[in-house]
């Protein structure tokens, strides 16, 4: 954890006195604990501290987006099906429907198809970090369609520019549409990436909240292993 990164020019004015900097490595590792304490397997919990990094590598607030999902309990996973997901009347949630589209991928049910439609899901700006994933997965760019916007996302899990304009959307439920882009359509902008992130001390204390449950209560058992005196063939 890093207090004053030497790689960014940041003025103290900028900060208050309750941030701190995290390294992207460490905000990634925070937060892959906090989804596996919030009940996420341990594969869907790396692959939501690799989004949060995403995020903030390109300066949206991953950790915070992660945070709001992980304490929510009214969103749910899609039903995967040709061409159009969608729920059981209530809204999508953006961390689900990013991992389905990964498990997805290449089966008719994902984007073995021209495209792909998911309804009423929000947080758009976690869902796009899955995208970008699900791209370098099966080196090819995608098309990301909403409202009246779109970005792409090239095999090397880069964004268009467009990026910038989804951090306010968060909030915001959306139909999406997923489509296999072709190569020459794909214009990448990529702004100066970010390599250390600014949390506030508020939203680390609940990502740890969540990362302290996948710890185990202290035993006698424990205590004996921990300093080194377990007996391997007891």
């Amino acid at each position: 954890m890093q207090m004053s990164p030497e790689n960014q020019q940041i003025s103290e004015d900028f900060c208050t006195s309750s941030d701190l900097w995290f390294a992207q490595s460490e905000l990634q590792q925070l937060v892959v604990k906090a989804a596996r304490g919030a009940g996420y397997c341990w594969s869907d919990a790396e692959e939501i501290g690799w989004a949060a990094a995403w995020l903030s590598k390109f300066g949206l607030p991953g950790g915070d987006f992660m945070l709001s999902l992980m304490q929510s309990n009214d969103l749910q996973a899609p039903r995967p099906a040709t061409r159009c997901w969608k729920g059981n009347n209530h809204l999508l949630c953006p961390l689900r429907c990013g991992l389905a589209l990964m498990d997805f991928a290449q089966l008719p049910e994902g984007l073995g198809v021209s495209s792909l439609v998911i309804e009423s899901m929000m947080g758009l700006p976690c869902f796009l970090a899955f995208t970008a994933r699900t791209a370098r997965q099966i080196k090819h760019p995608l098309q990301i369609q909403w409202e009246d916007q779109f970005l792409f996302v090239n095999e090397d899990a880069q964004p268009s520019v467009a990026i910038d304009q989804v951090s306010m959307e968060f909030g915001k439920t959306v139909d999406v549409r997923i489509t296999r882009s072709n190569s020459d359509m794909v214009s990448i902008e990529t702004k100066n990436p970010q390599y250390c992130v600014r949390v506030s001390k508020q939203i680390l204390e609940q990502l740890e909240a969540f990362a302290y449950q996948t710890l185990v209560p202290a035993s006698d058992l424990s205590r004996l292993r921990a300093g080194g005196h377990d007996d391997p063939t007891s």
